[in-house]
């Protein structure tokens, strides 16, 4: 374990994500995409599929597929219940039947069972506003990168 631990930790370092984010041959575009397909279908009630779902989406739309992959662990557990909360409220909105909805701190996995239907209708548009904040971050952060980059090979050369 001890042997495991020590591999790991070098493999998690500074330079190992920098290689991941900066150095891809992928366009910030591709990456972008990806991002956005990941977080899409982490939001979306795909429960136990998101990371398959996510890599075969994004081979289909040509995305980055490791993107894709990681930012599907968004709908981890501390974030569900604002996810779950926001999607009941727009899901009750675009049906019309805003009447009495849990409050967030009342939210629970029972709570979203008793408000499936709100919950599917509306984890749509909050999968594409999520999708669309995060996409847009990593593609100016992508494109920032890759310039600043370029620009320092092209000085020590």
């Amino acid at each position: 374990m001890k042997k495991y631990y020590r591999f790991a930790r070098r493999k998690a370092t500074k330079e190992n994500f920098k290689r991941f984010f900066f150095d891809s041959k992928e366009s910030p575009f591709k990456k972008a995409l990806g991002v956005f397909i990941g977080v899409f279908i982490g939001v979306t009630p795909t429960w136990g599929m998101q990371v398959l779902s996510a890599i075969v989406s994004a081979q289909f739309f040509k995305a980055s597929k490791s993107f894709a992959a990681v930012s599907s662990y968004i709908n981890l557990t501390p974030l569900f219940p604002a996810i779950a909360y926001f999607s009941i409220k727009i899901g009750a909105l675009l049906l019309g039947n805003a009447g009495s909805l849990p409050a967030l701190s009342e939210m629970s996995l029972a709570t979203a069972r008793t408000y499936f239907w709100f919950y599917a209708v509306g984890c749509i548009p909050v999968a594409i506003i999520t999708a669309m904040f995060f996409a847009s971050i990593t593609y100016v952060s992508a494109l920032y990168f890759n310039n600043h980059i370029t620009h320092q090979v092209v000085k020590t050369k």
